[in-house]
């Protein structure tokens, strides 16, 4: 049944609420400087080291990076755990009531009620994006040294990674709830609980980003800058700060802007065991996954609305590079490819966007072997193009995968709708063994004429690093 507008602002009122007395009374102008890093001790080093293994819950334990082949078959079909009595239901399935809280997340610190306190926390978060890493987070976790060892010495391969320390560090910055509410046991029940919708119609896991001090906000930054490459913390910065430009737009809209932005540890931080770095917005979904049977940095969403803006003393474009190489390889097919690549079905959004894992249809399009060189440099520059956001040595690894000979002789390129990305309902992929990369233009939701697009990068067999599929 249709919500009145008085129950969906009371259901976002109900979600959020509680910010000031963890923030201890307001956050700092744009003119401020990070705070200085807490003496912390002992190490972050040797907390991440002593970091206990993941908890086990009711719904599971922690995968193992040994897990067998024959473990992750039981486990491939995330329908069946979804539908066993007492599983949350799967994203699209069934969605949560507005406002409720995630399961095992009631109680969680909560971002402002209110557009006036939902614009104050998209500013502060905001703010802290739009400018450079504080020294300070940085230099919590200092890069490794890459000396060769001296006797005596610990081996670096048993130290904790700087990733690791790093989430150690952003960890300590919280307040007991926080930290609380920021781990989750790393199951596929929490993994595949990320989604692009407003948050009061999918509650997100772990904390909201409108929580955080201005010492928590540098330390996460520390983190994903860490997390991913240099291109794509930039990607990832520039879709935040979209989304505050959005909700701005809007006239304050409290279901879009940085401020609900949610960030949480499924697992422990460790070198050796699985865990997971989960980030998931209105605009942006990052499943980043370490110590799992495959490189795993998907699925991904990236969207953007407006797609070209100013913020920060800068101007932003940072999904343009992505958009144009896939376009630029659709464009450059001649007339009687073009025809064969065209798709039978258009698609008003991504197709395998939340709570659609595992659902890849059969392959579609024109296959890449039948495409000329010129073509297929395109192709292989597209695919580049969004494996670069992750870490250089995961996307090495990926881009090994994908453009190997065999994979690429089984991968299928299809678009729908228009060649012009700025038309609604242009729609084009690219489809391999692997490999699944898809981006639909959508209607503007707050700015006309300033571009909109939803995007998806998964893979067939990595996935939250191939632990559950």
């Amino acid at each position: 049944m249709k919500q009145s507008r008085w129950r969906k602002t009371a259901a976002m009122a109900v979600l959020a609420t509680g910010i000031g007395a963890t923030l201890g009374g307001g956050y700092p102008g744009p003119e401020a400087e990070a705070a200085p890093a807490p003496a912390l001790a002992p190490s972050l080093m040797d907390m991440a080291a002593r970091a206990p293994h993941a908890r086990n819950e009711m719904d599971g334990a922690a995968p193992s990076p040994q897990a067998s082949n024959a473990t992750a078959g039981k486990a491939a079909r995330l329908d069946a755990p979804h539908q066993a009595a007492g599983a949350a239901p799967a994203p699209n399935a069934a969605r949560r009531a507005p406002g409720a809280a995630a399961p095992g997340q009631a109680g969680k610190p909560a971002p402002p009620g209110g557009k006036s306190g939902l614009a104050v926390a998209d500013a502060a978060v905001g703010q802290a994006m739009a400018r450079p890493i504080a020294s300070s987070a940085e230099a919590r976790c200092p890069a490794q040294p890459t000396k060769p060892e001296r006797p005596g010495e610990a081996s670096q391969t048993d130290a904790p990674s700087r990733l690791v320390c790093l989430a150690v560090a952003f960890e300590a910055t919280l307040t007991p709830p926080q930290r609380e509410a920021l781990r989750l046991p790393f199951t596929a029940k929490h993994a595949v609980s990320w989604s692009n919708r407003p948050v009061d119609e999918f509650p997100r896991n772990g904390i909201a980003l409108g929580t955080l001090g201005e010492d928590s906000l540098e330390a996460l930054k520390a983190l994903l800058r860490e997390a991913l490459s240099e291109g794509g913390y930039d990607t990832a910065r520039g879709i935040i700060l979209a989304d505050d430009k959005m909700s701005s737009a809007a006239g304050g809209n409290p279901r879009w802007g940085s401020a609900l932005y949610h960030v949480a540890f499924l697992g422990d931080p460790s070198s050796r065991e699985p865990w997971m770095l989960q980030l998931s917005g209105r605009h942006l979904a990052l499943n980043l996954a370490s110590n799992t049977r495959e490189t795993g940095v998907t699925p991904m969403f990236l969207g953007i609305e407006p797609r070209l803006f100013s913020a920060g003393g800068r101007d932003w474009a940072v999904m343009e590079p992505r958009l144009e190489s896939m376009y630029a390889m659709l464009r450059s097919l001649p007339p009687d490819q073009m025809a064969a690549a065209r798709l039978g079905d258009s698609h008003a959004d991504v197709l395998l966007g939340p709570g659609k894992d595992g659902h890849f249809p059969e392959a579609e399009g024109i296959p890449y072997s039948h495409l000329g060189e010129q073509q297929k440099q395109r192709v292989r520059a597209s695919i580049a193009a969004w494996v670069r956001t992750a870490a250089p040595a995961s996307a090495q690894a990926l881009l090994a995968a994908y453009l190997s000979p065999e994979a690429l002789e089984r991968t299928y390129i299809g678009w729908s709708g228009s060649t012009d990305d700025r038309v609604p309902g242009s729609y084009v992929r690219i489809d391999g063994p692997r490999l699944w990369l898809e981006t639909v233009t959508l209607a503007e939701e707050a700015l006309p004429g300033r571009g909109h697009v939803h995007t998806v990068w998964r893979d067939r067999k990595a996935d939250y690093g191939g632990c559950f599929f």
